[in-house]
C-alpha cells in the first residue's frame, strides 16, 4: 500500500493516511500490516480489513517518536495479504470492541498520558475477555467440597414449563461448549432454578442448599469493607477491575466435581469449575485472589472477591501498579471483563461507595431506593 498524499504525523499521535494498492482487486479483503522499513522509523500501522475495490485504503498510522514524522507521497506504508471469509456467531465478538471503548474513556488524562496507557493496555490485551466463552482458568487454588462421611444426596428435578425447559437445555449446551460443565455418572444430583436478570436474560442456578447443609465450612475470612475503604486514604488515582465470570475461572478438586451434579430432567451434569451458590465459594475465591496478588495488596491494590481496585498517588506510580497487577493476573491465567473495568479515574464506585482523593462517601445510587 502506497501513501496517496504527503502526510505529516504529529509527535506521539495517531492519524489516518489515505493509501492506494499496487495490485488490482483480485480479492475482496486484505489485512494491512506494516513493513519493516516503516516500523524501524518509529511508525506503526494498525492491522485491519480493507476492500481493494475502493479507490483509497484508509490506514491508521501511529507515530511513537517525540518528533513529527513525514510520510512522502508514494512511500510504502503497509502490505496486503488475502484473507478468507468465515462464518462466526456475532455474540463471539460482543466484547472484542470494549478495549477501544476503554481507551476513549480516559478523560482525566492528557494526550501524552493517553498514549502511554494505550500502549500498556495493548501490551496486556490478551488479559481481557473477548467473548462469553473466553474465560480464564486458574489452578493456583482448587475449590474443595468437604462433606465428611455424609452419604450422597440425590434430589429429583423440578418441573419446568415447556419454554423454560428449552431455555434450560440451551444454557446447558452453552456451558458444555464453553467447558464449564461435563456429563456426570456420580450419585449426587440437585435441581436447577432459572432466574430472570434485570436485563431480561436468564441466570442458570443450581439449588445447592442441601449440599451446603452438610459441607464443613471454610473459615477463611473476607476482608472487612470498612478496613478496605480506610486503606484507600491518600490515593489520587484509581482503577477498578472485574474478573470475567470470576467463579468459573477457579477449578474444583477432581474428587469433588460429582458433588456439584445437577439435572434438568434430561441428563446429569457436573461442574468442571466452581459454580455459584456453594457456601465456601467466597472463601475459596478470596484465598485465590490474595494468593495471586500477595505482596501488592498493601500498597498497589486492594481486593474484595472479584472486585479489585488499584491505587496510586501519582500518574506514573499508578501506571506501575497497574502493570504489576496485570502481570500477576496474566501469570495466574485469569481474564478481565473489559466492559466492567475503569482506568485512571479521580473518582470511582467501589463496594457501594464513591472513592476519590477527597475521601469516601456513600454511592447515591445505593440509597436512592430507600429515599424514594
Amino acid at each position: 500500500v502506497l501513501a496517496k498524499e504527503k502526510t505529516i504525523i504529529p509527535a506521539r499521535s495517531e492519524c489516518l493516511i489515505q493509501g492506494v494498492s499496487e495490485v488490482s482487486g483480485k480479492f475482496r479483503y486484505a489485512v494491512t500490516d506494516f513493513p519493516s522499513q516503516v516500523s524501524q522509523k518509529g511508525v506503526l500501522v494498525a492491522a485491519t480489513l480493507v476492500d481493494l475495490k475502493r479507490e483509497a485504503i484508509p490506514v491508521r498510522v501511529l507515530n511513537l517518536d517525540n518528533k513529527p514524522k513525514t510520510v512522502d507521497k508514494g512511500a510504502v506504508i503497509a502490505t496486503c495479504e488475502p484473507v478468507m471469509d468465515i462464518v462466526a456467531r456475532p455474540q463471539e465478538f460482543s466484547e472484542s470492541l470494549r478495549l477501544p471503548l476503554i481507551l476513549e474513556n480516559l478523560e482525566e488524562l492528557n494526550e501524552e498520558q493517553r498514549t502511554v496507557v494505550k500502549e500498556l493496555l495493548q501490551e496486556f490485551q490478551n488479559l481481557f475477555s473477548t467473548s462469553d466463552s473466553d474465560v480464564g482458568r486458574c489452578n493456583m487454588t482448587q475449590h474443595r467440597i468437604n462433606t465428611g462421611n455424609h452419604p450422597p444426596i440425590k434430589q429429583y428435578p423440578r418441573r419446568l414449563p415447556l419454554a423454560k425447559k428449552e431455555e434450560a437445555e440451551r444454557l446447558v449446551k452453552e456451558m458444555v461448549d464453553n467447558g464449564i460443565i461435563e456429563e456426570s455418572s456420580g450419585p449426587w444430583a440437585a435441581p436447577i432454578v432459572l432466574v430472570k436478570k434485570k436485563d431480561g436474560s436468564t441466570r442458570f442456578c443450581v439449588d445447592h442448599r442441601k449440599l451446603n447443609e452438610i459441607t464443613i465450612k471454610d473459615s477463611y475470612p473476607l476482608p472487612r469493607i470498612d478496613d478496605t475503604l480506610d486503606a484507600l486514604n491518600g490515593s489520587q488515582w484509581f482503577s477498578t477491575l472485574d474478573l470475567k465470570s470470576g467463579y468459573w475461572q477457579v477449578e474444583i478438586q477432581p474428587e469433588d466435581k460429582e458433588k456439584t451434579a445437577f439435572t434438568t430432567g434430561q441428563g446429569l451434569w457436573q461442574f468442571k469449575v466452581m459454580p455459584f451458590g456453594l457456601c465456601n465459594a467466597p472463601a475459596t475465591f478470596e484465598r485465590l485472589m490474595e494468593t495471586v496478588l500477595r505482596g501488592l495488596t498493601s500498597e498497589a491494590c486492594l481486593v474484595y472477591l472479584d472486585d479489585i481496585i488499584i491505587v496510586g498517588r501519582t500518574f506514573q506510580g499508578h501506571l506501575n501498579n497497574i502493570r504489576k497487577v496485570f502481570q500477576r493476573l496474566q501469570k495466574a491465567n485469569l481474564k478481565l471483563s473489559p466492559k466492567k473495568c475503569r482506568f485512571f479515574r479521580k473518582e470511582v464506585s467501589y463496594l457501594g461507595h464513591i472513592i476519590s482523593a477527597d475521601g469516601v462517601k456513600t454511592d447515591s445510587e445505593k440509597t436512592k431506593v430507600v429515599v424514594d
